[in-house]
């Protein structure tokens, strides 16, 4: 019997690296196509290891000549987490776009099953709780969250598009607030950002008493991508926990299982902030799928485990200004910080040293992302990701050759 091979667009992020280490785990072949931009997690490192997996290191929004067969292909790339996807809308909007096209034309190509990860953001602000999938949402197309929404939303119809006119055994799922071990420190989303919170000691805000979350644990949620990729389902599909969870609740979670942090009560969120929730009757009749972890502490204890590794085996980065800039500064100045705190040593720079920010900062004052920042040979690709894999001794190093000199 020939073993099954698996593409995974985004297969390098959080939900990607264990997707990819179940799928290995069930003998499949695997192969990751990431473009980084969010950093390069420790697992990824793990999985590199593996004789089965390969990794793709490019953009899938950009032209992709893949001459493999696959049997599956899982559509998970896009950038994740409120903050990041307001910043970089046309980002978002691509990845829904030029890489679902991408993606889908592989599965076209090789008679694949594709499953292709939606979001409940399609539900934008709902009008009904729980939310089915006949829901259509309430979504505003110009709103701070249009770029992720519509996306999604253009997700969604660009594979039935493809299901009717060509054929193609396209799945879709909308995960709810998928969370776990192996999230990024610099994830703005509530789990890891009270995690992140409550291991530096400081206070965890809750906008609003009233404020919940559907949180569903990233091994029920894989569980459930790869259930889906088995079927014939088109889809979409729930896939999160049906219960919701008051942040407050979560909130004194996380600090008491850290050990450490404070809560407070603010106002509410002035949007409100979509409270949502899903109803799995679907996924539970067509896939026979529904949330193993039996409860919400056990989730959180091993996300802050993992968080608590991540952060504990972080490296103390040697941050050496370049010699082509000493003649702009009156001394050679050397930094020591953590590896999380890269990107505040580069802003401590052009605060201290104006001369500098045209080499580091936009016209709009923001760190430059696709800046020269090395490790070693190792081009760093996004500010944003530099606390994902640093391990060790590690000298970062930064060429003068940057926007605006």
């Amino acid at each position: 019997m020939e073993i099954e091979h698996v593409l995974v667009t985004g297969g390098a992020g959080f939900i990607g690296t264990h997707l990819c280490e179940s799928l290995l785990g069930r003998g499949a072949r695997v192969t990751a196509v990431d473009s980084l931009t969010a950093g390069r997690l420790p697992a990824l490192g793990q999985l590199m290891q593996h004789p089965h997996f390969a990794f793709v290191e490019h953009d899938i929004t950009a032209a992709f000549d893949w001459d493999a067969p696959v049997t599956a292909v899982m559509h998970l790339a896009s950038p994740i987490g409120p903050a990041l996807v307001r910043e970089r809308p046309v980002q978002t909007l691509m990845a829904g776009s030029a890489g679902t096209v991408n993606a889908l034309e592989i599965a076209r190509r090789y008679k694949a099953r594709i499953v292709l990860v939606s979001s409940a953001e399609v539900y934008g602000e709902p009008e009904v709780q729980p939310q089915p999938e006949t829901y259509a949402g309430n979504v505003d197309p110009t709103g701070p969250m249009s770029g992720y929404q519509e996306a999604k939303r253009f997700l969604e119809a660009l594979a039935m598009a493809y299901r009717r006119q060509y054929g193609v055994n396209t799945g879709i799922v909308r995960p709810f607030n998928v969370y776990g071990p192996g999230m990024l420190a610099s994830d703005k989303r509530v789990v890891a950002a009270f995690v992140v919170a409550a291991l530096a000691g400081q206070e965890l805000v809750v906008n609003g008493p009233e404020a919940t979350r559907s949180l569903c644990y990233v091994r029920d949620f894989v569980a459930g991508l790869i259930a889906m990729m088995d079927s014939d389902v088109p889809g979409p599909l729930n896939i999160g926990a049906e219960d919701a969870t008051a942040i407050g609740d979560l909130a004194q979670l996380v600090v008491s299982t850290v050990g450490s942090g404070t809560v407070r009560i603010g106002p509410s969120a002035p949007t409100g902030g979509a409270a949502r929730c899903p109803d799995i009757t679907q996924a539970r009749e067509l896939l026979g799928w529904e949330p193993t972890t039996t409860t919400l502490q056990q989730g959180v204890e091993a996300t802050v485990t993992g968080m608590r590794d991540m952060t504990e085996s972080q490296a103390v980065v040697t941050f050496d200004v370049p010699t082509a800039w000493r003649t702009l500064i009156p001394e050679s100045q050397v930094l020591t910080c953590r590896a999380d705190c890269v990107g505040m040593a580069l802003k401590w720079l052009t605060d201290t040293y104006p001369v500098l920010a045209p080499r580091l900062l936009s016209p709009e004052g923001k760190l430059v992302p696709w800046t020269n920042v090395y490790i070693g040979d190792d081009s760093i690709r996004d500010l944003d990701g530099m606390a994902t894999g640093l391990r060790g001794e590690v000298n970062l190093t930064l060429l003068p050759a940057m926007a605006g000199g």
